[in-house]
């Protein structure tokens, strides 16, 4: 959080979803002129007022018209959701004892967590337009599902961790992409501390609907599900969030 202010997000006449995210053959439609401004104006009013009420209207214009809707918006994550299975199938790769591919399980071993920690996103990470949210989505999911160990163990990887660090990272595309989208709705904001308390709504609304919707879908035991399994969760899971937010204002 903390950049929400220089946010310079897509224009009103940009794509749905942008060319170089794969929506697996489905068919996306055209985008609306302006498709952020009901958005915009109400996400400006939260950060100037405080109302929740302007947050819920923000949102539920968000995942309507702003991006689509519930059948549309989700897809924009789909190079997120890549990114995510891949980390997912590391990390349960790594805790098996085997090297997935493009990382040392010996030269990750051992080393201080932060520095491993880069090293799997430097190796994961995609090379596209997405970037830079899937890098930070990244190292602060596995920052949380590695905390309080000093060195990297894969032996101490647990499937709670798993789960967390899968939370974390949706939790952390979303609502980077809703940041993004803002433009600049949060420069409506009197001083910084009010900017800081409206993310942190925003970031606990994301989080709290992200766990709801995504928690029961990695139920059981984790190891059999594959990374493209863990794709397609975290995109339902964003439908489902999608169709929540939606449903805000009805």
């Amino acid at each position: 959080m903390g950049t929400s202010t220089s946010s310079k997000g897509p224009g009103g006449n940009s794509p749905f979803v942008p060319g170089w995210v794969d929506t697996d053959g489905q068919q996306v439609p055209e985008a609306p002129p302006q498709r952020f401004k009901d958005f915009r104006t109400n996400l400006g009013r939260f950060v100037s007022t405080g109302d929740g009420d302007y947050l819920r209207s923000a949102i539920s214009s968000y995942a309507g018209g702003a991006t689509g809707g519930s059948s549309i918006g989700p897809a924009r994550f789909g190079s997120m959701a890549g990114a995510g299975g891949a980390l997912f199938g590391a990390m349960a790769t790594l805790r098996e004892g085997h090297s997935p591919l493009g990382l040392d399980l010996a030269a990750l071993n051992g080393q201080d967590t932060d520095i491993a920690i880069d090293m799997i996103v430097q190796a994961l990470a995609t090379e596209d337009g997405d970037s830079d949210r899937v890098r930070v989505a990244m190292n602060e999911a596995l920052s949380e599902c590695l905390e309080g160990y000093q060195e990297f163990d894969f032996a101490s990887i647990t499937d709670e961790m798993l789960v967390q660090m899968m939370l974390v990272y949706v939790t952390k595309c979303v609502f980077g992409q809703v940041v993004l989208d803002s433009n600049d709705a949060f420069a409506k904001a009197e001083s910084p501390g009010q900017v800081e308390q409206a993310e942190k709504e925003l970031y606990s609304l994301v989080e709290s609907v992200t766990d709801k919707h995504m928690r029961p879908l990695l139920g059981g035991s984790l190891k059999a599900l594959s990374s493209t399994q863990i794709e397609k969760i975290q995109m339902a899971a964003i439908r489902e969030v999608w169709s929540e937010w939606e449903a805000y204002q009805e």
